[in-house]
């Protein structure tokens, strides 16, 4: 409608420049509205961009169709003051002028592809890193879950020492004599084995316990990354059907060197779910450490006390073996001092009976008798007796004495010998009671049960 006007106007005023010059009849007032009316249009229209290419030709076309010089300074200063056109919708270097080319469509969807590029090349590196960081925690997690196994292989080798000691120390019970269950350096040193694993265990409990900890928090972390790393994922939706990505798009640093965007690629979830793996990660791996140091610890300490109980067990053990065989030598003595002192006796029994004489009067020799012709001659001539029958009175006297006193000797012997015997026995059981605790704490507890800790 304004072009129409306009050309209205150009071939109106084209048909009176040729025509003879006319007498003006209207009034300045009049003319000047319809002037400013006809210059407000113009502004308008180019302030649409309708007119720009064309401007400065209607310019002088307007200032040669007879305005005044007073309405043509005031268009001059307009024009020198009035703001350029904004109105470039996409880049310079693309599109110029107030109306699109034609050529508008594709041109937004080349720099829709490159923003999308852009984008999801951004989303795809920070998928990349989480994806990245997720197989770290992973894989510390497969470490802590291989330590976890050991620390409970550990903890079995623990519960297994400690239900030895507690056989060991009840199987020692069974020996036979009182004076072989009182209390020794074995049951102080299996005591105190006892106690110091149950330290261990607790220790070991309390470790476990905290990698059980640590494991569900890396679990959390992992999938917290993944979920992450999962919705990043969904940016395939915005792979164009044809085409490249690669048109028109410009490099940027890396989304994780800028700051954390909510409509970026790199959102404060993925950094807040960066960061926390991070320090996840750094708190398992001294965890690790921490549980590496303690088994080592624990190991040396296990391996210690069995090694002292054991060797407490193996030196009773010798020193009762070595008072089984002091009790041998020392009961085979006194078994052949009893057979000698029988023989003295029986000796002695035998002189007795030959001191006593014959049992009948008919068996007594002749230089025996008391009524032979020289012992009755010494008996006219002196009143002293013959010493025969005192001698004989005091041997026999002294040889039952000595009968006695050998009886004595010989209980008192043979008493001495069945405490020997039972010392002896009690010794020999006491050393079988012993070796089978050995035996036992070898079998519950092998050496091969420790091994060397591996980080």
């Amino acid at each position: 409608m304004v072009k129409l006007l306009l050309f209205s106007t150009m071939t109106m005023k084209l048909s009176i420049k040729s025509a003879p010059p006319a007498v003006v009849v209207g009034s300045k007032g009049w003319r000047d509205a319809t002037v400013r009316s006809i210059l407000r249009a113009e502004d308008l229209t180019r302030q649409t961009h309708v007119d720009q290419l064309h401007s400065s030709t209607r310019y002088r076309s307007r200032m040669n169709s007879g305005l005044g010089k007073d309405h043509r300074n005031d268009w001059e200063t307009k024009e020198e003051f009035q703001p350029k056109p904004t109105g470039s919708m996409l880049t310079s270097g693309i599109i110029s002028g107030p109306f699109p080319p034609p050529a508008l469509r594709n041109q937004s969807a080349v720099v829709s592809t490159s923003m999308v590029g852009e984008y999801m090349r951004g989303v795809r590196e920070v998928e990349g890193h989480l994806r990245r960081q997720a197989s770290r925690v992973t894989q510390e997690g497969t470490r802590v879950e291989h330590q976890r196994e050991q620390l409970e292989k550990l903890l079995r080798s623990l519960r297994k020492a400690l239900l030895a000691n507690q056989q060991s120390s009840d199987g020692r019970t069974f020996r036979p004599a009182t004076t072989e269950t009182i209390r020794d350096g074995a049951d102080d040193l299996l005591h105190n084995e006892r106690r110091g694993l149950n330290v261990l265990k607790q220790e070991l409990e309390s470790m476990l316990r905290k990698t059980l900890t640590q494991q569900q928090v890396l679990a959390e972390s992992s999938k917290q990354l993944l979920d992450c790393a999962f919705e990043r994922s969904k940016v395939t939706d915005l792979l164009p059907q044809h085409g490249s990505l690669s048109a028109g798009v410009k490099t940027y640093p890396s989304p994780l060197s800028l700051k954390p965007d909510p409509t970026g690629p790199f959102t404060p979830e993925c950094k807040q779910a960066l960061d926390s793996s991070s320090t996840v990660l750094r708190e398992s791996q001294q965890l690790r450490e921490n549980i590496s140091q303690v088994m080592r610890d624990v190991i040396k300490k296990q391996t210690d006390m069995q090694h002292s109980a054991s060797e407490a067990l193996q030196k009773k053990i010798t020193e009762t073996i070595n008072l089984e065989h002091h009790l041998t030598l020392s009961s085979a003595a006194t078994r052949q001092a009893i057979y000698r002192k029988q023989r003295q006796m029986q000796c002695a029994g035998y002189s007795l009976g030959r001191v006593m004489g014959p049992v009948c009067s008919a068996d007594i020799f002749c230089h025996e008798r008391l009524g032979r012709p020289m012992t009755q001659l010494y008996g006219r001539h002196s009143v002293v007796g013959l010493p025969e029958y005192d001698l004989l009175t005091q041997g026999s006297t002294m040889l039952r004495k000595h009968l006695e006193s050998s009886g004595k000797e010989i209980a008192e012997l043979q008493f001495a010998h069945q405490q020997l015997e039972d010392d002896k026995y009690g010794k020999r059981a006491a050393a079988s009671v012993d070796s089978s605790v050995v035996r036992l704490r070898r079998r519950l507890v092998p050496p091969q049960s420790v091994w060397p800790v591996t980080s």
